[in-house]
């Protein structure tokens, strides 16, 4: 069973005096954290950690984080990923149905549309966030070429190459990262031991090695990842949480947690991690209730809902700050295909698109062309076959807000246009 821990380093590690278990395991990485799962026994001791695992090391106003004007609220920060699954065994090299049900989790998790949310007490639902960050597989690679936003690696490591330098780089067994500056990369892979994932906060480690890592068993809600509690896909919420700068809810210190915080105003203090716990209503470690239902809790899978407004505040800091990159990003966006000797289009006529779908193929000749939408987890929706150069309209109402890919294709042509909602 898996439980996910505060990240520490080995030379950060102070134990408090109790029977902790052999099992607990622990992967050196400088300046990086882990979210490290272990037995029950340690289900509520925790490291001093002596440093905050975050980008106030190197900034030192880094807990005010107010926005800086370049982002603050917009209808959606538009975030492409490249999931790089680095395998030894045939069970390690997970299907890209099961990738895609995780950025369908990140979906609904970052923009406050997932089952959980309606289960979040009374007290909290104000301080809900919709963080607008709308995440996809690449369909440009950093070369300009069409993609699926997935990478395969066969490795000769059966032991994990999660939380290794190694994972980062193709020469060691693992895979390159693509431009971190404009795409959020996350490797997929086993891990030595029961841990869940790991992290890099804005500012701190090599620029080859910024983004996250999950173990395959808690990556997506299915194939591997089938094992309560932590079989839906929060690991890697949590993860993107601290690649956007967000601590755990209890602060750097578990030890003295009611007299310190994770920088964030709305997000009571707390001292308790939750850890294989799924509450109802209102639970309490210090004077306030605690908000266990928050992402960056240790709360079972199926009981964590939400991000707050004030870490939604941070989160867009830190893109401002430390991944501006992100922002003008055209990972997303698909590989013109434009047949430019006769000049053929694909218009659509309003973009970002309500309730109706308005588009034309443009033709030097009148002739059936197949039609197909494209979310931003890859699956495919067949809309029929459409005449060039006529106007058509199609209802847009039921489909969520999001990123579309609109494919026209005739006889081995191909047109597409990406499509915000």
């Amino acid at each position: 069973m898996f439980y996910r821990i505060r990240k520490v380093s080995v030379h950060q590690l102070f134990v408090p005096t109790l029977s902790i278990s052999p099992k607990l395991l622990f992967m050196k990485k400088s300046l990086s954290c882990f979210t490290i799962v272990l037995g029950l026994s340690f289900a509520n001791a925790f490291a001093q950690h002596t440093g905050r695992c975050m980008v106030q090391k190197q900034n030192a106003s880094a807990n005010t984080y107010q926005p800086k004007g370049i982002i603050t609220d917009r209808a959606m920060v538009v975030i492409p990923v490249v999931v790089h699954v680095v395998w030894n065994s045939s069970e390690e090299n997970i299907s890209d149905e099961q990738i895609r049900t995780q950025i369908e989790v990140l979906n609904l998790d970052f923009n406050a549309e997932n089952e959980q949310i309606g289960n979040v007490p009374l007290i909290f639902q104000g301080a809900i966030a919709d963080v607008d960050f709308e995440f996809c597989l690449a369909s440009k690679d950093p070369e300009g070429n069409t993609t699926n936003g997935i990478t395969r690696t066969q490795t000769s490591n059966s032991l994990g190459m999660g939380g290794t330098t190694a994972l980062h780089y193709t020469e060691q067994g693992g895979h390159d990262a693509w431009n971190p500056d404009k795409y959020l990369n996350i490797w997929v892979t086993k891990f030595s031991g029961n841990i869940g994932g790991t992290a890099s906060f804005p500012g701190e480690g090599p620029t080859d090695e910024q983004g996250v890592e999950v173990n395959y068993k808690q990556f997506g809600t299915t194939g591997t990842a089938t094992a309560p509690p932590y079989h839906l896909g929060r690991t890697c919420t949590h993860e993107i949480g601290h690649y956007f700068n967000l601590e755990h809810l209890w602060g750097p210190n578990i030890n003295s947690c009611c007299n310190e915080d994770d920088g964030v105003s709305d997000t009571p203090n707390s001292c308790e991690t939750y850890i294989n716990q799924c509450p109802t209503g209102n639970a309490f470690s210090c004077t306030q209730p605690d908000m266990w239902m928050n992402f960056m809790n240790y709360t079972d899978d199926a009981c964590m809902a939400m991000f707050s407004k004030g870490q939604k505040e941070r989160m867009l800091a830190a893109m401002n700050s430390f991944r501006p990159g992100l922002l003008n990003s055209d990972g997303c966006e698909t590989v013109p295909t434009h047949e430019i000797a006769e000049q053929n289009s694909l218009e659509v006529f309003g973009n970002p698109v309500g309730n109706e779908l308005r588009f034309k193929v443009n033709a030097s000749r009148t002739a059936q062309w197949e039609l197909v939408l494209i979310n931003a987890i890859g699956q495919v929706e067949q809309l029929g076959q459409f005449p060039a150069n006529q106007l058509f309209t199609l209802s847009f109402q039921a489909k969520t807000s999001g990123i579309y890919t609109l494919v026209a294709s005739q006889n081995g042509r191909l047109l597409s246009t990406r499509i915000v909602k």
